[in-house]
């Protein structure tokens, strides 16, 4: 399925050749009508598998997310050794699938180093 963009405010989507849905921006600007197909393209985008998401956490401490899509990340922490000794974090991770593969590359890489260290 992909989205065929016909001018300023009007497009269609289309499945093997055949337009499925004309979409006309009736009550939005330019910039709005470009903005929501910008997000439905990414809904069309996605494969099959699941999203790709790596968080690294150290020592009780939330650190570097990426993901291949956009996402409101949401974590509850627990502790009751820590003051308070319940929070929730949330953080926006814009989609970086270059970022998200960096990170597991580097993280690929120094298990290797690790486990060549190893007896």
């Amino acid at each position: 399925m992909q989205i065929n963009r016909r001018g300023p405010g009007e497009a269609s989507l289309t499945q093997d050749g055949r337009d499925l849905l004309d979409l006309l921006a009736v009550e939005a600007s330019d910039e709005e009508f470009d903005a929501f197909l910008a997000r439905l393209e990414q809904c069309l985008a996605l494969r099959e598998d699941m999203p790709r998401i790596a968080v690294t956490y150290r020592e009780g401490l939330l650190g570097q997310v990426e993901a291949d899509l956009p996402l409101q990340l949401v974590v509850v922490e627990e502790d009751p050794h820590d003051e308070p000794p319940l929070r929730v974090l949330r953080r926006t991770v814009p989609a970086g699938t270059a970022a998200l593969d960096a990170m597991l590359a580097v993280a690929e890489r120094r298990l290797q180093l690790k486990r060549g260290r190893a007896p």
